[in-house]
């Protein structure tokens, strides 16, 4: 009798027990649940106080470099127009051969036009962007233009002015030489050039005075006109 009491008694210990172990475990669910985020943030942000770290509220922006557009690669004209994109409402800074040269407001559509004045022979244009905080953006593309105001190289070793051709033959050789880099035309034909920049082209002659115009042109679209004047008979 006295062990059967003593066996209830313990079987009523083992479920307190057993219900005191399930609630806990529920509190320290619950207790998680609302806390334990804030804890875990907490701990989070104590570290990096300790490691010396301050935590960024907000997100630092990119800071996208202005785009150029491309220009001629040679031009005769000093004044060069620069188009591009950039992100609005900041500052564009332009460089010309690397130096600071203009600055402006980016419109609200991001397009933007510079006129600069460019030194004879080779130049670079390139350009940043600065934000209201100071930021500074990466390099933009670099853009590289020769400006060129001399006339091209023409030389016509054949034939003489005024010269008389009596022949069978209507067709004569215009002989002369420029640069590499530039084009000829012979009376609006185009000449092909050797690589050393001469040239060889049959001209076809009429009967009487010939005029041959003889144009060269460099890639600044400079030109050197000559003409030689020519009589034909057979």
């Amino acid at each position: 009798m006295a062990l059967t009491r003593l066996s209830r008694f313990e079987e009523k210990k083992q479920q307190k027990r057993l219900i005191l172990s399930v609630l806990g475990s529920v509190g320290i669910m619950v207790f998680l649940l609302l806390f334990g985020l804030k804890l875990l943030v907490g701990f989070s942000l104590f570290i990096d106080k300790i490691r010396g770290n301050t935590p960024q509220k907000e997100q630092q922006s990119i800071l996208l470099p202005p785009v150029l557009d491309a220009l001629p690669e040679a031009t005769n004209s000093a004044s060069l127009k620069i188009i591009g994109k950039a992100q609005p409402d900041i500052t564009l800074i332009i460089y010309l051969n690397e130096s600071e040269t203009k600055k402006l407001t980016v419109p609200k559509d991001g397009a933007f036009s510079v006129e600069l004045s460019a030194k004879e022979g080779d130049n670079t244009i390139s350009a940043k962007t600065l934000d209201q905080k100071g930021t500074l953006s990466d390099l933009s593309n670099v853009i590289k233009v020769i400006v060129k105001k001399s006339k091209p190289l023409l030389e016509i070793a054949s034939p003489q002015e005024d010269a008389n051709i009596i022949s069978d033959d209507a067709t004569f050789s215009v002989q002369g030489k420029t640069e590499e880099e530039n084009t000829v035309t012979i009376n609006d034909r185009f000449v092909l050039l050797l690589k050393d920049g001469s040239f060889s082209f049959k001209a076809q002659l009429s009967e009487g005075l010939n005029t041959l115009t003889i144009i060269a042109t460099d890639p600044a679209g400079n030109q050197t006109i000559l003409e030689r004047h020519v009589t034909y008979s057979r």
